[in-house]
This record gives C-alpha cells, structure tokens and sequence, in this order.
C-alpha cells in the first residue's frame, strides 16, 4: 500500500519539531555532558514549559567538570624560588605603592625576601 503525501508531511513535521525541541539533549549529548540522561528528561517533560527547555539548554551547556582517571589527586607544580620571591617583591611593591606600607617596612621585608633565597 502507498503511503500519501500526508503521512510524509506528518513525519517531517514530527522531525521539524524535534529539531526545535530537543537542542538542550543534543547538545548535552554532543559534549558528552555527564547529566546527560537527566537533562533528556528535564527536556522531554518540561520543555513545553519555555522556562524548563531554557533551563536545559543552559544546564547542557554548563561547564563538564574532567575528573582524573587516577584515584590520587596530583598536588600542584610548586613554582620555581625565583619566581617566588620576585611575585612576593611584586606584591610587597604594590603595597607600598597603594600606602598600605611605609618605605620603612618595606625595606625590612624586602631584605627578608631576598635573604629568604
């Protein structure tokens, strides 16, 4: 039996407004968002609402926290001494530059920093 024009507009309308209705899940899909499942049914029972699709969307998009595989946490790169002393000299500058220090104390702890090398 023949299908007619009727029935191709039907799934063409059917697929017109999914592509409208479903961005928030295939974006979240797409980035592999790992609420993904639970943003598809944020999506698929509240967006009707304008609010819950808008919700969604900006959940879909929201930044995907990347955890190490490993169960250990690495600690930081502690930065070079150098590197430092010459931030702490930085600060202690702006400081004094700011009138939060006298030239007095800064001397004292400029003297400090640079023995601390």
């Amino acid at each position: 039996m023949a299908a007619d024009v009727n029935t191709y507009m039907g799934i063409g309308t059917a697929v017109t407004a999914a592509l409208f209705y479903f961005p928030p899940t295939i974006v979240a899909w797409i980035r592999q968002h790992p609420n993904r499942v639970s943003i598809f049914l944020l999506n698929l029972l509240l967006g009707w609402t304008v609010i819950g699709w808008f919700v969604a969307l900006i959940w879909s998009a929201s930044a995907i926290r990347r955890y190490p595989l490993s169960d250990t946490v690495k600690a930081p790169e502690q930065p070079a001494p150098e590197n430092d002393s010459y931030r702490r000299l930085e600060q202690l500058a702006d400081l004094k530059e700011r009138g939060h220090l006298t030239q007095e104390e800064f001397d004292e702890e400029k003297q400090r920093v640079l023995k601390g090398r």
